[in-house]
Formats: C-alpha cells, structure tokens, sequence
C-alpha cells in the first residue's frame, strides 16, 4: 500500500531556480516542529560545482558548515554535468540550514529542503 507524503512532508525553497556566475548562498530554513531534513539539489547539467548544508541557531546569522557527523551524505558534494538531483540528509541539532554552492563552470541550479516527521500532521503549505 502506497502513503501519502504530501500531507507528511513540507517543502521549503533556499535556492531559487536561478543562473549563476558564482557562488549561491541559499535563505535559511526552519526547521521548528519537523525531525527529518533532506536537502535536494540541483544543477541543469551545465553548472560545475558542490553543495553543502549550513546551520545555525539564529535564522539571520551565526550560519558554519554542519559537521559531517550531522549529515548523511558528504558535504560539498559534486553538483556537474549528470544533470541529477543531489541528496545530502541532516541530523544535527540546530534550529535552522541552508544550502551553499560554490561555483566552478556556470550553469543553473536550485535547491530545496524536505521537512518530515512534523509534530502536527497534515502539514500545511504544500
């Protein structure tokens, strides 16, 4: 039996859809009344570069790289000429994250949490 995942997962923008010429730092994220994460990135199979996931405890400031122990997945990696959709999961304990770029050959990319396990379902926003 299939379930549902849109009334259980909320997804959130970092990464507008965009062209860049360089590195793209992503809005942060609330990850208030949610246990899971996952980041999705993605490059349009022109740009070269790698993704990492930032946290912080402040949704304006105090952003560092997350430790590798609180992601699943390796940080910084590759986004290239695959065109696919990249995954890193987040375990940590901060409030907020964000997705940062850094840039090599130019292209397009975009990138998008998945929030789960909510303490409140359905989950509103989708």
């Amino acid at each position: 039996m299939l379930r549902d995942g849109k009334n259980g997962l909320k997804f959130v923008e970092t990464v507008a859809p965009q062209a860049v010429t360089g590195d793209a730092t992503g809005t942060g994220v609330d990850l208030k009344d949610f246990d899971s994460c996952t980041l999705f990135a993605h490059g349009d199979g022109t740009f070269v570069g790698t993704v990492k996931i930032q946290e912080s405890d402040a949704s304006g400031s105090g952003y560092a790289d997350a430790a590798a122990a609180d992601v699943i997945g390796t940080q910084d990696v590759a986004v290239d000429t695959t065109d696919a959709v990249r995954t890193l999961g987040y375990i940590g304990s901060k409030r907020y994250v964000r997705a940062v770029f850094t840039h090599a050959t130019n292209g397009d990319i975009s990138g998008a949490f998945a929030l789960g396990c909510a303490h409140l379902s359905p989950v509103s926003g989708n």
